[in-house]
């Protein structure tokens, strides 16, 4: 992971600019990104191949259900509990958490990532971004 970039952006207060986006576009790793109210407004390549698409707009109470996220023991996994949802709401770090995806093609494929909270200048929370990998197919 770019952990010395992830350490830039997390260390300064958040901006989304274009050479933030033009940044993340180029990661390995997924990205997804989440406003304060916890809109997705973000995702990378990456992420949105892991994931099959990724719904820009959904809100943390549709995340699982949209995007067919599920426990690694095949439950739907509770949206209030995932990782990005945690960060945004609660300014939790999480880090290493496991997930399974059923994309649109019917494919499942496990996941990891970490989310973090994002703050403005004044520490106030603006947000919250995911970093993702697949681990296999399953």
């Amino acid at each position: 992971m770019h952990f010395v970039d992830l350490n830039t952006l997390l260390d300064q207060p958040w901006v989304f600019d274009e050479d933030t986006r033009h940044r993340l576009d180029a990661w390995e790793e997924g990205v997804i990104i989440a406003s304060a109210t916890g809109e997705l407004v973000y995702a990378n390549p990456p992420a949105v191949t892991m994931h099959g698409t990724v719904r820009l707009g959904a809100v943390p109470d549709d995340y699982s259900l949209l995007h067919g996220l599920f426990t690694t023991e095949g439950r739907p996994f509770p949206s209030p509990d995932l990782p990005l949802v945690r960060a945004v709401r609660h300014g939790e770090t999480v880090l290493e958490s496991r997930w399974r995806i059923r994309r649109p093609d019917g494919s499942v494929l496990a996941a990891t990532g970490s989310a973090y909270p994002l703050h403005d200048e004044d520490g106030n929370r603006v947000g919250g971004i995911l970093l993702c990998l697949p681990m296999d197919s399953v």
